[in-house]
């Protein structure tokens, strides 16, 4: 008498198997999206955490250039932005509102005076973080 599996056997696991991985894998990579927005919006707070100090240490004004001052004094360097959809990115978009908002990733950086949004720093995308909210809203 010969010992071993049936073929039924090793279909009825394999299906089981697939069902288990088709479950899985989504769900962690749901995980994983979340955990790049976590660490972007955390390297969100730092950035502008450092402008402030910036703009503590030199009497009420904001950095004019692309924060490129930052470093190494109040940052070690410029943190990339890992938005869905684009590729990772240090890049700082900067001008006012409209020039330094182009929608490509990474980061801006509103460096005019002039603007009302002066000193705005935030990530450059109009695309939704998995909670719902406008990336640049934050």
């Amino acid at each position: 008498m010969k010992k071993g599996f049936t073929v039924t056997e090793i279909v009825v696991v394999v299906v089981v198997l697939a069902c288990l991985f088709g479950f899985t894998v989504p769900k962690f990579m749901t995980l994983v999206h979340k955990a790049q927005e976590g660490s972007t919006k955390h390297h969100l707070m730092r950035v502008r955490s450092a402008i402030a100090a910036y703009y503590g240490e030199n009497q009420g004004r904001y950095p004019t250039d692309d924060l490129s001052c930052l470093v190494p004094q109040f940052l070690e360097k410029m943190p990339q932005a890992r938005v869905p959809g684009y590729e990772p990115s240090a890049h700082v978009s900067v001008g006012n509102f409209e020039q330094a908002f182009t929608k490509t990733g990474g980061w801006a950086y509103v460096n005019d005076p002039a603007d009302p949004r002066y000193g705005d720093f935030f990530v450059n995308s109009d695309k939704e973080d998995s909670y719902g909210k406008v990336w640049y809203t934050h």
